[in-house]
């Protein structure tokens, strides 16, 4: 006959409590007897005798490990032991020397071991060869010339232009330059003075002779620009100081 699940569901309940009994017994009976131990330890007492009393105190400083102290973790490099230097001598590392690369030196070594060939001979360097040289004749002009330069090369004059000579200077006279501008009549448009001579009347006489005197025949090559250079003659006796050879 079996028994119905009402008298099962009972007798679990009727279990359980007995072991929850069971269980408060046993932690009751633990925590008494830890109680006893603690009450019949008696407290102790550390006496401090002599002169390390303060070694002592430090011993029991609650904040020795969280504060710099030589006793705790900091005492390392707080009291910090003094290293001895050693000298070292540097030595310099085994390399090995390179093989010989000059092979000319070898070919030129081994040649003179053998002697020098029968065929072979010192270069001997000829004698110059002397020629004669002709130097015209070093003479002072007597007369005062105009030259053209540029493009006014192209042109023809119409006339012949005279200058005058024998200028009376204490030195010599430089070349007088103008610059001018001819038209295709062969008219001279207008002339400035670029370079002077050193002798203020010789450079107004060469702009009065450029602006006045000078014509060309006519061009088909349109404005022409360029210079006219003016050489004046110098009376030797006039000269009294040559301080630079005249251009």
């Amino acid at each position: 006959m079996t028994e119905s699940a009402e008298t099962i569901s009972s007798q679990w309940g009727w279990w359980v409590a007995v072991v929850f009994v069971l269980q408060i017994l046993f932690f009751w009976a633990g925590s008494k007897d830890v109680q006893k131990t603690d009450s019949s330890s008696p407290l102790g007492l550390m006496t401090i005798e002599g002169s390390n009393v303060l070694d002592r105190l430090a011993l029991e400083d609650p904040v020795a490990l969280s504060q710099p102290n030589k006793h705790g973790f900091s005492g390392v490099w707080l009291k910090p032991i003094p290293i001895e230097h050693k000298l070292t001598r540097w030595t310099p590392p085994d390399i090995p020397l390179p093989k010989e690369s000059n092979l000319v030196e070898n070919i030129i070594g081994q040649v003179l071991e053998q002697g020098p060939l029968q065929k072979m001979r010192s270069f001997v360097k000829p004698a110059p060869k002397l020629t004669r040289v002709k130097v015209p004749f070093l003479g002072m002009e007597n007369l005062s010339r105009l030259e053209l330069e540029g493009d006014l090369k192209t042109l023809v004059f119409d006339k012949p232009v005279t200058l005058r000579s024998g200028w009376e200077a204490s030195t010599l006279l430089r070349a007088s330059r103008v610059q001018v501008m001819v038209d295709l009549e062969g008219k001279i448009l207008n002339g400035a003075l670029i370079q002077s001579s050193g002798h203020d009347p010789a450079d107004q006489k060469a702009v009065e002779i450029a602006l006045r005197d000078i014509f060309f025949q006519k061009s088909t090559n349109g404005v022409v620009a360029g210079n006219l250079v003016f050489y004046w003659h110098t009376n030797p006796l006039s000269i009294t100081n040559i301080i630079e050879r005249p251009r």
